[in-house]
């Protein structure tokens, strides 16, 4: 636990000096909130307005509206969570994206934000907090490999390689997939390399745990 603690430390150091070139609003915290009377729900607000620089998808299908401070039954979404809402504190400052897969009682669609942008050359590792689904998180169509670094009682804090990816441009997309959910915060991208498993093995069993309890809270919320 001490090395894990050491090593978050040193990744959070690094990251402003890591930061991507082209990517914008990794926190969220951009966000204007307009609704839309034109939505499909009352809670439905402009996509582009209250998560500037990222595309929302339900099933792969670009959205224009995505909700906020609220969530479906059944039905994939993407929802945007500010300080009013009732279901879902944000992890940071004032905003948090929910992603919600369809659950087991609707179509069999997912949820996803994606952003495009250029990785800088010195970038070695992406960081974010939330809770994810292990296959969640992509890179240029690439499923990235996660590893959680730490974890708290209200999020863990995940890691991934992207050095291979270093000086390239694409989209880096975060899904949710059928029967899941992804809550996502404070993306970051570091030149400090993710250590090896070995070495965070315990904390990710923790982790892992922890995701697996708040998604299964978030769950019985929807029915």
């Amino acid at each position: 636990m001490k090395v894990a603690i050491k090593v978050l430390f040193a990744l959070l150091l690094f990251c402003e000096g890591g930061q991507a070139q082209g990517f914008v609003n990794l926190n969220f915290e951009n966000a204007t909130i307009i609704y839309d009377p034109s939505g499909q729900f009352a809670s439905s607000v402009y996509a582009s307005n209250a998560i500037p620089g990222w595309t929302a998808y339900i099933a792969g299908v670009r959205q224009t509206d995505i909700m906020y401070n609220d969530r479906t039954l059944d039905d994939a979404a993407v929802t945007l969570q500010g300080t009013n809402s009732s279901s879902l504190t944000p992890i940071q400052g004032n905003f948090t994206m929910l992603l919600l897969g369809a659950s087991a009682f609707a179509p069999q669609q997912s949820a996803a934000i994606g952003q495009t942008g250029q990785v800088s050359l010195t970038a070695q590792s992406l960081i974010f907090w939330g809770f994810v689904g292990q296959n969640d998180v992509s890179f240029a169509g690439q499923s990235l490999s996660l590893v959680v670094i730490s974890n708290t009682a209200n999020y863990n804090i995940y890691g991934a390689d992207i050095s291979a990816f270093a000086g390239q441009t694409g989209q880096l997309l975060f899904t949710a997939f059928p029967q899941d959910g992804d809550i996502i915060d404070n993306i970051q991208f570091s030149s400090s390399a993710i250590p090896e498993p070995s070495a965070l093995g315990l904390t990710a069993l923790g982790g892992l745990f922890l995701a697996r309890r708040r998604w299964r809270k978030l769950s019985k919320s929807r029915t």
